[in-house]
């Protein structure tokens, strides 16, 4: 059964909306430098946010959920209004103004623009992030030096067969419920994951990386995915601890559907995040209504990596 997460829900007031679909037309189109909402838009945004209390109380809860070192690291703000009123490409354009109000939008991948579609294909690997199987607890881009501090994604087509259930959970109190001997493993440098190339603002390849690295949570990453355990040998210890931490963060995780215009953002710093197998028979469906989401990095500063 799928957890409740209505305090992990938040709303856009109608007064907000109205005052994004009258300002999205003029405010600037989201170009980038180096990979980086370029300064001008980013000004321009925030000059939205800063005439909107409600922009502002909806910051303020954002950041409450997101960053306390005592939460989940994530939160759903329900933006299908923003979509349903002003179309998929101002709708968009205004979720983009509202992320910049968390962080720099960071594009990462060259070969995509700032919001990188997510769709279903059928003739990948299942465990992908465009396939329709399980998509297992990870930090996105855990292989780079600088990994996003956030995640977005946007739900623009649930699975139409009712499945793919978001799933997070919270990484630091996993890590802390592990043995001292697992975490010691888990702080070794000898963990890779998937391939590095055409990427921005994500620094440099980390090709053995430690899953622990011993800074301070609003700074370090743990750089957990189980993407890298079938590659893992089953014999070697590393492989244990990092089963044990996998384990943890599955028996505490919390799942969830994304509906229509639900965009969840996740502290990487904190949270790992998934998706569940989508629902049966997808070779049904019709590839154009089959399940989209959109996603977008977030930089926690405005300096770049």
């Amino acid at each position: 059964m799928a957890t409740a997460l209505t305090g992990f829900r938040i709303p856009l007031p109608e007064t907000l909306v109205e005052l994004l679909g009258k300002r999205v037309i003029d405010l600037p189109a989201p170009e980038l430098e180096r990979g980086h909402l370029c300064a001008d838009a980013a000004e321009a945004y925030d000059g939205v946010r800063a005439e909107s209390p409600e922009a502002q109380v909806m910051v303020r809860r954002c950041r409450d959920l997101l960053d306390d070192p005592d939460g989940d690291g994530f939160a759903v703000l329900q933006v299908g209004a923003l979509l349903d009123h002003y179309g998929l490409d101002d709708g968009q354009k205004a979720a983009t103004v509202i992320l910049s109000w968390l962080g720099t939008p960071l594009r990462a991948f060259d070969q995509w623009p700032l919001w990188k579609p997510l769709g279903t294909n059928l003739a990948i690997a299942p465990m992908r992030a465009t396939g329709s199987g399980y998509n297992p607890l990870h930090i996105d881009l855990v292989n780079a030096t600088l990994p996003p501090d956030y995640s977005a994604l946007l739900c623009v087509r649930p699975d139409p067969r009712g499945e793919g259930l978001s799933i997070v959970s919270q990484l630091r109190r996993a890590v802390e419920r592990l043995s001292g001997d697992e975490r010691a493993l888990l702080a070794e440098p000898v963990y890779r994951d998937g391939a590095f190339y055409d990427l921005t603002g994500v620094g440099d390849e980390y090709a053995a990386f430690p899953v622990l690295d011993n800074l301070p949570p609003a700074e370090g990453f743990v750089r957990f995915t189980a993407k890298m355990l079938p590659e893992m040998d089953p014999t070697d210890p590393h492989t244990s601890a990092v089963r044990a931490l996998e384990r943890e963060l599955i028996a505490e995780q919390q799942r969830f559907p994304l509906g229509f215009g639900d965009l969840i953002v996740v502290n990487q710093h904190y949270c790992v995040h998934g998706r569940e197998k989508l629902g049966d028979n997808q070779e049904t469906v019709p590839e154009g209504r089959r399940r989209l989401l959109w996603q977008m990095f977030l930089r926690a500063t405005k300096t770049t990596a």
